[in-house]
């Protein structure tokens, strides 16, 4: 059944030559035809020469039935009425009928071959096939089909004009192509129109001019050292267009581009057909899955600016995939490329944050370790510069001591001095050996010790206390 939509109809020239054919005066007359009709001449002419039929005779015996056989013998007629009573007589008209049953049944076996060969759903429609085919022109008061991708193989099954060939009329809307072909040989691209399919000419498929966009959807690819990772894949392509869009051709095209998306799908590995619009964002996934082969889990997952996996990634796909013109193999144009980060999954996910993690806590731990090492070298640095230090007090305090006493120091007092020094410097160390984590218990237990006796050397040096007892007056 014709679909009734608007189109915008632009004859072409192959409906510009059915207007020429439908002009002529005599369509039917055609050069086989004539070599048929003089052979059918000869032959009629041949059997009546073999039958020999005294024209004249049987004339008389017509019109004139009281004359005797010799005296119709003597009469004459109309050379022409004489000639047709000689192609006319019924013993020649007898050597047709083994022609006529002949053709008849030629006819009646052609029928049936068609409808097994065609799959026909009954002998009417292999016959109506027959008389189209014989005849190669299209019905006056037929409605032409309108043909799309995807109601194509439907009106295939509802016509077997467009399931063998034609004669027929088609519609193309607008924003498509037609490609078809003749025993299974490409014949000629349908622009957007009004067309006519001449005999066996076959519809090999229409193609959609508009922007088409395809996706995919966790794509699984392996590094390098053989671990899985995923991806979103999307592709916004169209046919080549050759020219820029304009208010005539909003969707140009590049006939020899439709030609090669109508011829390139492909049988996958399980049975299945591709079509044109399916290819490319497979070729894009091809690209990405050998460029991932070659890459290690660290350099997909770097996150280095000046360095950007992404980045390199995309680029490296695009030149795998693009031509020297920007084009895809098939003369298709992509338009826009999305191709999402890898991801491993949650396993690998996890792992590899914990290797991480520990990577980053190893550099943590050197970090500390040197950073205390350092700290101890400072400290041992500053324990050597404090006990020159304390050393120089002392020396100092005795020096001071010395003067004030004008040289009569005592016992007592250097002693005193000296342990207030040793304090000051134990005092010191003990501090220093908690910073960097030291145990200092025992250290603190011998400094106690020398303090005891410090403390008892302080007592014996102490000076003898002197009781003065100031004398009454008298």
């Amino acid at each position: 059944m014709a679909q009734q939509v608007q189109v915008q109809i632009a004859p072409s020239a192959s409906a510009e030559a059915a207007g020429q054919r439908s002009r002529w005066t005599f369509p039917w007359l055609t050069w086989p035809r004539l070599i048929l009709l003089g052979l059918l001449i000869g032959y009629w002419i041949f059997v009546s020469r073999l039958e020999r039929v005294e024209a004249n005779v049987v004339l008389a015996r017509i019109f004139l039935p009281d004359l005797s056989t010799g005296q119709a013998a003597s009469v004459t007629f109309s050379p022409w009425l004489e000639m047709a009573t000689e192609l006319l007589h019924p013993r020649v008209l007898r050597h047709f009928i083994p022609l006529f049953v002949g053709w008849y049944l030629a006819v009646q076996a052609t029928v049936s071959l068609m409808q097994i060969l065609y799959d026909c759903p009954d002998r009417e429609t292999a016959a109506a096939f027959l008389k189209r085919q014989r005849r190669d022109r299209v019905a006056y008061m037929e409605l032409p089909f309108v043909v799309l991708p995807h109601t194509l193989e439907s009106i295939r099954e509802e016509s077997i004009l467009l399931r063998v060939g034609g004669p027929v009329q088609v519609i193309i809307p607008n924003g498509y192509a037609a490609v078809t072909e003749r025993n299974a040989r490409f014949l000629r691209v349908l622009p957007p129109g009004y067309h006519v399919l001449g005999r066996f000419e076959y519809m090999l498929g229409v193609i959609d001019l508009q922007p088409q966009s395809r996706s995919s959807e966790n794509v699984a690819m392996l590094t390098r050292e053989g671990i899985r990772v995923e991806a979103d894949v999307g592709l916004t392509f169209c046919i080549d267009p050759g020219e820029e869009p304009s208010a005539q051709r909003p969707y140009p095209f590049r006939p020899e581009a439709v030609r090669k998306a109508a011829y390139g799908g492909a049988v996958g590995g399980n049975g299945k057909v591709s079509t044109w619009d399916g290819a490319p964002v497979g070729r894009v996934i091809g690209a990405l899955s050998g460029w991932v082969s070659t890459h290690t889990l660290d350099d997909l997952l770097v996150a280095d600016a000046s360095h950007d996996a992404h980045n390199l990634m995309f680029q490296a796909v695009i030149d795998k995939v693009w031509d020297k013109d920007g084009l895809l193999k098939d003369g298709i144009k992509p338009l826009r490329v999305h191709i999402s980060r890898l991801t491993p999954p949650s396993e690998v996910s996890q792992q590899y944050t914990e290797v991480w993690l520990a990577a980053q806590e190893k550099e943590d731990l050197l970090a500390y370790a040197n950073d205390t090492a350092q700290l101890a070298k400072d400290l041992e640095m500053l324990h050597d510069e404090g006990q020159l230090l304390i050393v120089q007090s002392i020396v100092e305090a005795i020096r001071r001591t010395q003067q004030e006493a004008g040289g009569r120091m005592s016992g007592y007092i250097l002693a005193m001095s000296l342990v207030e020094a040793l304090q000051k410097m134990f005092h010191l160390s003990v501090e220093e050996a908690r910073v960097v984590g030291e145990n200092t218990g025992r250290v603190e237990e011998k400094m106690d010790n020398v303090t005891q006796r410090l403390a008892g050397l302080e007592e014996s040096l102490r000076l003898p206390t002197v009781n003065f007892n100031p004398s009454k007056p008298d």
